[in-house]
């Protein structure tokens, strides 16, 4: 080989190492991290008006009052708070509560009447609010189409693949890992706010036990991997010494409301 060639072979190698770094960088940093909060804020606006299409939210009279005093428990045992949290309860018998964007939060009326106590849906709500806090929903939004067909889609808000889109959030689950990572922080927001982490195995099990199989209707229990795993690490990692303050809130009468 000729001394040209020989540099033209060298110049070929080093631009391709350089375009595989960038393209390696920019899919695993920078497209889910670049997503700005003001976008995240573009992004809600279009899935809210699609969820709202697709459900009935609960009259948010009845509702606000029960949401703010959990959530204002369980701020109280985080290190930061990200948004202005807003937590939406929908009417559907699905057993399911998700995450959304810019600090929205739904939870269905299945899943509620599933509760035994606040306590209980605080610890579903902490494991949401740590998926939020990590900005888990955008970046496996943007792992799965991509930082620049996000974009797009903000800019264009073509109602075809918002609909699409909502239905990838409300039904996808998480990596195992960002899932551990959402079992962490709940364990250290409940404990913060002097509510057993055990709640949150308490309700697995309960549905676990109550539906065998897991039918279709439980999604949250479906969605979420390696459920054993999980009620495994929640038990092992949460400390029998929290002594709880119970939730003051007449949980019968709240859930009797939303059948009203």
């Amino acid at each position: 080989m000729n001394r040209s060639l020989r540099d033209l072979a060298v110049i070929v190698i080093i631009a391709s190492a350089i375009w595989a770094g960038f393209t390696y960088f920019s899919t695993t940093t920078e497209q889910q991290d670049l997503v700005s909060l003001e976008q995240e804020a573009d992004i809600a606006d279009y899935f809210n008006s699609q969820i709202f299409k697709e459900f009935d939210s609960v009259d948010v009279e009845l509702t606000d009052s029960v949401m703010n005093v959990i959530f204002e428990r369980l701020a109280n045992g985080m290190d930061t708070v990200s948004y202005d949290y807003d937590i939406y309860v929908l009417r559907s018998d699905q057993v399911n509560a998700f995450t959304a964007f810019n600090g929205q939060l739904f939870v269905f009326t299945g899943l509620i009447d599933q509760t035994e106590s606040p306590e209980e849906l605080a610890a579903v709500l902490a494991h949401e609010l740590a998926h939020a806090e990590k900005r888990h929903v955008v970046k496996n939004l943007v792992k799965e189409i991509g930082l620049n067909s996000l974009v797009l889609i903000i800019s264009g808000g073509d109602p075809v693949v918002m609909q699409e889109i909502t239905k990838m959030v409300v039904s996808s689950g998480f990596s195992r890992r960002m899932e551990r990572e959402a079992d962490e922080y709940a364990i250290q927001y409940l404990s913060n706010a002097q509510i057993n982490p055990n709640r949150l195995t308490q309700f697995f099990l309960k549905l676990k036990q109550k539906n065998r199989e897991i039918p279709e209707g439980l999604e949250w229990i479906s969605s979420h991997p390696a459920l054993k795993e999980r009620i495994q690490f929640v038990t092992e990692n949460a400390s029998d010494s929290v002594k709880e303050r119970p939730i003051d809130l007449n949980w019968e009468e709240f859930k009797l409301s939303l059948k009203q």
